[in-house]
């Protein structure tokens, strides 16, 4: 069975929902997030990925048939060309990482998605940085163009890539 990506449904969009709490708690390490009077963090835009807009597309991971995590993909909105894929959100549940299951999953992304792709790390998240870097690479046989840019104090990383082989 191995690892799966699996576009998520209208029916499994409270999963996602429910992934994102342990997603957004990992990055609460990383940057000021706070939690809402209900105990959950947020997630605006969410309901977007199932509403019909193409731009957008929501899949769960799992591996040997078990839940293990999930992701978002957009249409860049910081290239500007209306074709570029970026990996919006990308999420392996803890007991999952660090045994290469977060790298198939990947590439079956990039495989499903053949095109130009953009990967935003957080400069102060070190282990993503490596592990996307690390994962284009030896996906494209190169590495990736890298620049740098800031978001309301923050800086990121961004990865640039063609994902056709």
């Amino acid at each position: 069975m191995g690892v799966e990506l699996i576009k998520a449904s209208a029916q499994q969009q409270s999963v996602v929902e429910n992934l994102l709490q342990l997603y957004i708690h990992d990055f609460s390490e990383l940057i000021r997030l706070d939690i809402g009077d209900d105990g959950l963090y947020s997630y605006e835009n969410l309901a977007l990925y199932w509403s019909g807009d193409a731009s957008r597309l929501p899949f769960l991971a799992r591996f040997e048939g078990k839940l293990a995590g999930f992701i978002l993909i957009t249409i860049s909105e910081l290239s500007g060309d209306g074709e570029s894929y970026d990996m919006a959100e990308f999420f392996v549940l803890r007991s999952y990482r660090r045994r290469g299951i977060g790298r198939e999953l990947a590439e079956k992304v990039w495989l499903r998605f053949p095109g130009l792709w953009q990967v935003r790390v957080m400069e102060d998240n070190a282990a993503a940085f490596k592990f996307w870097e690390s994962s284009i690479a030896q996906f494209t046989g190169r590495v990736a163009d890298l620049t740098s840019f800031e978001i309301d104090g923050t800086r990121w990383h961004l990865f640039s890539f063609d994902s056709r082989r």
